[in-house]
């Protein structure tokens, strides 16, 4: 559990992902990281104000039963920001892809879940780090992507005939 709780083993699989799906995307794709990546850097800034405002303290601190499988932070607890940002980008890049949907939310769960069985957090901050993930997942699908995708196909008219149709048949 705790491999899928450390940020840096996603590193290298990402960047191959972002390679592959950037080459057969293009445009599309283009406007599909940018708009995840203005989700995912909101999300973790409303989780990480959320974390100062409620300061909750985590269960490694407070529950003295509590393995010390990972080492735990300082700071709090709630929401939880990693499940506030893999549901982020699970949401954004699933609402453009509904073929990505199965993986990208189990994967989102996996990372959910092992934040509560390693004790640095409470059910509740993950689940609603999650809840609020798929509200801003979806806004920055609605308001990112959608408007990036819009200015690409004014401002570069070098699109081709098939991204712009697969555009028209996935904005429905």
């Amino acid at each position: 559990m705790q491999f899928i709780s450390i940020k840096q083993n996603f590193i290298w699989p990402g960047a191959v992902c972002l390679v592959v799906f950037l080459w057969f995307r293009r445009m599309r794709g283009l406007a599909l990281v940018l708009a995840a990546a203005l989700a995912v850097s909101i999300s973790d800034f409303l989780g990480a104000t959320l974390k100062e405002l409620i300061a909750r303290d985590r269960p490694c601190h407070v529950l003295p039963n509590i393995k010390d499988i990972a080492s735990c932070s300082n700071s709090f607890s709630f929401p939880s920001n990693h499940a506030v940002n893999s549901f982020t980008f699970a949401t954004v890049i699933t609402c453009a892809y509904k073929n990505f949907s199965f993986l990208l939310y189990i994967l989102a769960l996996l990372i959910a879940y092992s934040r509560v069985y390693l004790g640095v957090h409470y059910p509740s901050d993950v689940l609603s780090g999650a809840l609020c993930g798929i509200l801003i997942g979806y806004m920055g699908y609605k308001y990112f992507y959608l408007n990036i995708l819009d200015i690409f196909k004014n401002k570069f008219s070098n699109l081709t005939d098939h991204e712009l149709a697969e555009t028209k048949i996935s904005n429905h």
